[in-house]
This record gives structure tokens, C-alpha cells and sequence, in this order.
């Protein structure tokens, strides 16, 4: 495992066959129609599982490696999200990297690092930070988003259709659903005027 800067994950991305805009957010040609929610498991164990499915989308012995890039962790009140922190980087630093996140906010697993990677991603679910997760093997990649949503984006409709397969029990939809309920609410104001 290896702390990336901002810049450095940019690139492997890159690499990997995504776009990567001004404001760094990532994507496949076509991304919109590739792409499904599932709301974030609140729940520890729910959150362990939702976690290792991700990490194991194509079986065990599959696992790829590759980055999960911290976008904002600084999200909710300080004495609480600094848990998250503290946990990070010291997993970081465990391994000699003694950067803060705000110097290397990605982290690059290797394929025999599944253990390490399912425990930073817990983090990032259980704290709710935006981060993105992007497997070596390519395909697709999941953001995490700062509604507790998690979207998934696949660079074919073959590989959406294995990973709305491999996730159905988490109830995907196409929209994420915080911005329907909010489209509903905006629709509710406008008939009571």
C-alpha cells in the first residue's frame, strides 16, 4: 500500500482509461447511462459487508488492488470525523507513510491487499467522506457521494448488468434517490403557491 497525492492518483486514473475533469471527478464515455445508486449502509456490520462486496465483485481470488482516492473527509463536526482520521493515517503510517491526508489523499492496494483496502473503505463509508474507489482491473469505479449515496459507474452495460446482478440485494435505482426526493419536494412547493 501507497499514499498518492492528488496529482499522482489523477494520473493513475488516467491510465486506467477514466476522464478526469477540472474538478476531478471521474468518468467513461457514455458515464450517465452506466451508472446505478445504493443508499450507504448506516450499520457497522452492514457497512463490513456492503464494503468486502465491493472489493469482491468478481470473487476472492479476483481481488485487483487499486485506489481509493479521499476526496472530502473533512465532512460533519471535528471531534467526530478526527476519529476517522486518526485511523487512517495511522494505518498509513503503520506501513512508513507519514504524510497527512492533506498531502496524499489516495491510497494505491496491491492485488494481496484486500485487508488493508476493506479497512480504509470501511472509513470512508462509515464516515460518510466522498471518495472514490477504482479497481485495477477497470470496468467501472464507485463514488462515493456526500448524501450517503453510493454510485456505481461501469464503462459497459455488460459490466452494470454483472454489478446490478452481484448488488441487487441493496436495492439499486438509476436516480440517485436524494436527488428525486428533492425534485419531489421542489414539485410539492411549486403546487402549494
Amino acid at each position: 500500500m501507497k499514499g498518492m497525492t492528488s496529482d499522482e492518483a489523477r494520473s493513475w486514473c488516467l491510465e486506467a482509461g477514466l476522464s478526469v475533469d477540472e474538478d476531478q471527478v471521474l468518468g467513461y464515455p457514455d458515464s450517465g447511462r452506466n451508472r446505478f445508486y445504493i443508499p450507504a449502509p448506516e450499520e457497522h456490520q452492514r457497512i463490513l459487508v456492503f464494503a468486502r462486496t465491493v472489493l469482491t465483485f468478481r470473487g476472492e481470488k479476483s481481488f485487483p488492488g487499486g485506489v481509493l482516492w479521499l476526496r472530502r473527509w473533512d465532512i460533519g463536526s471535528p471531534q467526530l470525523v478526527q476519529v476517522g482520521w486518526e485511523i487512517v493515517e495511522g494505518l498509513r503510517r503503520a506501513e512508513g507513510d507519514l504524510r497527512s491526508l492533506d498531502v496524499a489523499p489516495a491510497q494505491w492496494f496491491r492485488h494481496d491487499e484486500p485487508v488493508s483496502l476493506h479497512a480504509f473503505l470501511l472509513q470512508a463509508i462509515a464516515f460518510g467522506w466522498v471518495t472514490d474507489y477504482i479497481p485495477a482491473s477497470g470496468g467501472f469505479f464507485v463514488h462515493l457521494k456526500d448524501n450517503r449515496q453510493v454510485c456505481f459507474t461501469a464503462d459497459s452495460a455488460v459490466t452494470l448488468k454483472e454489478l446490478r446482478n452481484t448488488f441487487s440485494e441493496w436495492n439499486p435505482t438509476n436516480e440517485d434517490p436524494m436527488v428525486l426526493r428533492m425534485r419531489a419536494l421542489e414539485k410539492e412547493r411549486e403546487l402549494g403557491r
